[in-house]
């Protein structure tokens, strides 16, 4: 097995709406799964004997026990995350990887601005657990559209998170809120406008479906922001 082939085992598995589960692995081939955060894995799958890949973003920063998390909506018509949910503690995924380029620049920017949907947050979710897992001073946003409530996903670390460090501001907003919904309400490119002009040393990263991601570039180009301040990850 070459080392960019791993196995592992799933930890815990806990749903997190109706439709999204998140799922603890810990790699357990004998080997060290190094990876930056934003980067993903190929899922390797034999569902009814036929192999098949499935790409899936990492949604948390490395870890000590070498371990990592997935965030994964379950598809009507998905083999894959059919196959992953129905995986219980105990059960072993093969994997390879890592891949992908859509990681944190370093040293970070003066402001830092993340935008996401759905489960486009989980490679956010990691670069935001590595950027605060130490002293972090600089702006940053977090804008997240999602339908409903029930759809914030990670919702109380992101709190937690805007709770302890003044620079962080957490902005989560539904574009299908019920009565009683006093956030932010409509789609993330309204508050990109509203929350992200004019600031200085900027750098947004973005992640979700192509048309928001290309609405939401559209908007910061159109704000004056180069093409090298975005960084993006399309998951369609």
């Amino acid at each position: 097995m070459s080392l960019s082939h791993h196995e592992a085992f799933l930890r815990s598995v806990r749903y997190t709406n109706e439709r999204t589960k998140h799922f603890e692995f810990q790699v357990s081939n004998g080997h060290r799964f190094d990876f930056q955060p934003g980067q993903f894995i190929s899922l390797e799958l034999e569902p009814n004997g036929k192999k098949i890949r499935r790409p899936y973003s990492i949604a948390s920063a490395p870890r000590a026990d070498n371990g990592f998390d997935l965030c994964v909506n379950i598809l009507p018509e998905g083999r894959a995350s059919s196959w992953l949910f129905h995986l219980k503690p105990g059960d072993a995924i093969r994997f390879s990887g890592p891949f992908g380029f859509f990681t944190l620049r370093e040293p970070s920017d003066a402001v830092s601005a993340f935008i996401a949907t759905g489960t486009g947050i989980a490679p956010i979710r990691a670069m935001l657990q590595q950027l605060y897992s130490r002293p972090h001073h600089s702006e940053v946003w977090l804008i997240f559209g999602v339908r409903k409530e029930p759809d914030i996903l990670y919702r109380e670390e992101f709190e937690k998170i805007a709770e302890e460090h003044p620079g962080f501001h957490f902005v989560p907003t539904l574009s299908r809120p019920d009565p009683g919904w006093t956030g932010h309400t409509g789609y993330v490119q309204r508050h990109v406008v509203r929350y992200l002009a004019d600031k200085k040393g900027f750098h947004a990263y973005i992640c979700g479906l192509r048309k928001m991601i290309d609405d939401v570039s559209q908007e910061l180009r159109s704000m004056g922001y180069d093409r090298k301040a975005l960084s993006y990850e399309k998951y369609d």
